[in-house]
């Protein structure tokens, strides 16, 4: 358990730099004693169930892939972060069975009532804003637990949405959305007349919790809904600070475009791709950005001068680490679907070691006082990237302010109807 929550608190002081923004929506919906099952879509490898973990007090364990246990350090201290071993058919029919140690352990933690597990029941992990088919392990674990208890507890079933504005991209956001969690004591008069039944229900039910708690975008309708998603974004005026929040609004406004065109037929579908796509050919034009026409935000001059000498200093101090650990991901992972999470977890130990080579070096000089060098380093790169932020945005509001006919800009802007849905 030190371990675990050792990592946490690194992690969630990794977010600060690896995310722009990280949103942690209704945690008051987290049941403070039951037995608690998160699901969740599973779209960016280890970072879906850590994203979770960081960010609340009560344990979770989570099962993954055989294959992320070996006989290693790997697989040692995937054990003390809470991981579970789980075998599917690509890890071999003839060691499936050694997946009720699994369950078997899994449900020993739950009851305990603090504990809690991550289960993505897509049983895959592929980079989309939408679901697979749900696979019934989780529901008939939650029943398992039910019977063997004789109906005495209430196991509930958390649905949590993981949306990342880009699921590959340094400096992305991420809103990781919680919804009301399902009890399975009302699924007990249908079990007790058709288990198979109330395990398929269960199942059904689970999938359309989930999906309401995410940014879902049904397959082809990526293109267009993605580029009104990088537009409905700046409706909201952005600062820096807090890098963490539990604000929904700019998350109900993504879902309410995809939403939007979701249900639109063929032809609205295409007459509002072509609204878009000439808003940002004449954005393109000029080399203008919507950040700028959109006026929710201010940047000043002068804290781009003053910030410039510190950028500096983390740039200096902090980058290659991280141009290690994304020349590793591009060199050693060919699966989208696991860079992130490899990158991160390289940049993870690459900045521990980078730490204490700081201090082997800093104590030829200033002695003890190195012991800070790890803390200033990591706060001074944390500094440069949301320096490079604010800076991309103080241009591209300079160049919007060089332009003339302002209006015929916001007035095709304008004309984008759905980027006035707020939920």
């Amino acid at each position: 358990m030190i371990i675990y929550n050792l990592f946490r608190v690194f992690l969630w002081l990794m977010y600060i730099c690896f995310f722009r923004r990280v949103y942690y929506l209704n945690a008051e919906n987290i049941p403070k004693k039951d037995p608690l099952i998160f699901i969740s879509n599973h779209s960016n490898g280890m970072l879906d169930p850590i994203l979770i973990a960081a960010m609340q007090r009560r344990p979770v364990y989570f099962w993954a892939r055989a294959t992320e246990f070996p006989n290693n350090p790997k697989g040692w201290l995937m054990y003390k972060l809470h991981g579970l071993p789980i075998y599917r058919v690509d890890e071999g029919t003839e060691n499936m069975h050694k997946n009720e140690a699994t369950f078997k352990k899994t449900r020993e933690l739950l009851y305990a009532g603090w504990n809690s597990a991550f289960v993505a029941p897509e049983g895959y992990c592929v980079v989309q804003k939408k679901l697979l088919p749900f696979k019934k392990g989780c529901a008939r674990l939650a029943f398992k637990m039910m019977e063997e208890k004789d109906w005495g507890i209430d196991v509930k079933i958390l649905p949590a949405g993981v949306n990342y504005t880009y699921h590959d991209k340094f400096r992305s956001e991420v809103y990781t959305k919680l919804g009301k969690p399902l009890s399975v004591q009302d699924y007990k008069a249908i079990y007790e007349e058709d288990k198979e039944a109330a395990v398929i229900e269960l199942t059904q039910d689970m999938r359309v919790a989930l999906r309401a708690e995410m940014v879902y975008i049904e397959e082809g309708n990526e293109v267009l809904t993605e580029k009104l998603l990088v537009l409905v974004r700046n409706n909201f005026t952005r600062n820096i600070f807090p890098m963490y929040t539990a604000n929904p609004d700019v998350c109900l406004a993504e879902q309410a475009i995809a939403n939007h065109v979701t249900e639109l037929d063929d032809a609205g579908r295409i007459a509002l791709e072509k609204e878009v796509d000439a808003y940002q050919a004449l954005l393109d034009s000029k080399g203008l950005k919507d950040y700028a026409v959109a006026k929710k935000n201010k940047r000043s001059i002068f804290w781009v001068l003053i910030g410039l000498p510190f950028w500096l200093l983390g740039t200096l101090s902090g980058r290659i680490p991280h141009i290690i650990a994304r020349n590793l991901r591009n060199k050693f992972v060919p699966f989208i679907e696991f860079a992130t999470s490899f990158a991160f977890t390289a940049a993870f130990i690459i900045w521990i070691l980078w730490g204490l080579l700081a201090i082997g070096i800093g104590a030829f000089f200033i002695g003890w006082w190195s012991l800070l060098l790890p803390f200033a380093m990591a706060f001074l790169q944390t500094y440069a990237y949301h320096y490079e932020d604010y800076y991309k945005e103080w241009k591209a509001l300079s160049d919007y302010k060089k332009i003339k006919e302002k209006g015929v800009f916001e007035e095709k802007r304008a004309a984008i109807d759905c980027l006035q849905l707020q939920k």
